[in-house]
């Protein structure tokens, strides 16, 4: 009876650590990808707000995956040592620090040296780390892309990173946010009160105007009637002499009709 019940629980200690074995092979076959191919870690630092970002998003280069969010924190909970009194540290203590996993051969095949070279070539030419709407779902990812550097500078830094380091630019939607709310701030140096009360008074002034030219024109309706009355008296007249002078040119020299013929004379 004990061996029974002995050998009944071998089988269930086997069966339990059989399945254990077999998700544990399965992690490794579905994340070999990950687990084993080259790396190269990339670090930024976002002032704005990262919502819609999680560890394992996508990372792009200019819409190609390269890689993925490997982890984000409070910067001044990675770097506990940068100093607290100076602009750049204050400006960045309030930042995201996000680190990606870069897994293209773009960057893995590439040595340390040839990297960082890459790099401050590209850094100098504007290349930065957005973040980036993806459709109308919601959700986002992270693009390496290029901007105008003139007005994306790369900011001062008062640690040293511990990875490769690209400067971060301000995604379309807070962009997009500023852009509005400084037209909301033009919008309130503007006086409304005074732009109407001057419509208003360029309304009256050309209500009065109005007001004298149809005076003027009920003035002048009489002799302007007259004026055209006899313009139309002259044109009838002249049409007459024009056509009397047809039947009687003479009357242009003699002015008048000529004689009739007496027979008896001839």
């Amino acid at each position: 009876m004990n061996n029974h019940s002995e050998t009944n629980y071998f089988k269930i200690g086997a069966f339990i650590l059989a399945g254990i074995g077999l998700i544990i092979a399965a992690l490794l076959l579905f994340g070999s990808n990950k687990l084993f191919q080259p790396t190269v870690y990339i670090e930024s630092y976002f002032d704005e707000s990262v919502q819609g970002i999680s560890e394992g998003y996508p990372v792009k280069y200019r819409g190609l995956q390269i890689g993925y969010v490997k982890k984000l924190a409070f910067t001044s909970e990675i770097y506990t040592n940068a100093p607290r009194n100076t602009a750049a540290n204050q400006k960045h203590s309030r930042s995201i620090y996000v680190l990606l996993a870069i897994t293209s051969k773009l960057f893995t095949n590439l040595s340390k040296t040839e990297i960082t070279t890459l790099l401050n070539n590209e850094i100098f030419s504007g290349l930065r780390v957005k973040i980036m709407p993806q459709g109308i779902t919601g959700t986002t990812y992270i693009e390496l892309n290029y901007v105008d550097p003139k007005n994306n500078p790369i900011p001062k830094l008062d640690w040293q990173p511990q990875y490769f380091y690209i400067p971060s630019a301000p995604g379309i939607l807070t962009q997009l946010g500023n852009s509005t709310q400084s037209r909301l701030d033009e919008l309130k140096g503007i006086d409304f009160k005074k732009i109407f009360e001057n419509i208003g008074t360029l309304t009256s002034s050309l209500d009065q105007l109005s007001k004298k030219t149809n005076q003027i024109l009920d003035k002048n309706t009489k002799p302007l009637e007259i004026t055209l009355r006899n313009l139309q008296d002259i044109s009838d007249n002249m049409r007459t002499l024009s056509e009397q002078i047809k039947l009687y040119p003479s009357q242009l020299l003699f002015g008048g009709s000529p004689p009739p013929l007496d027979p008896s004379k001839l």
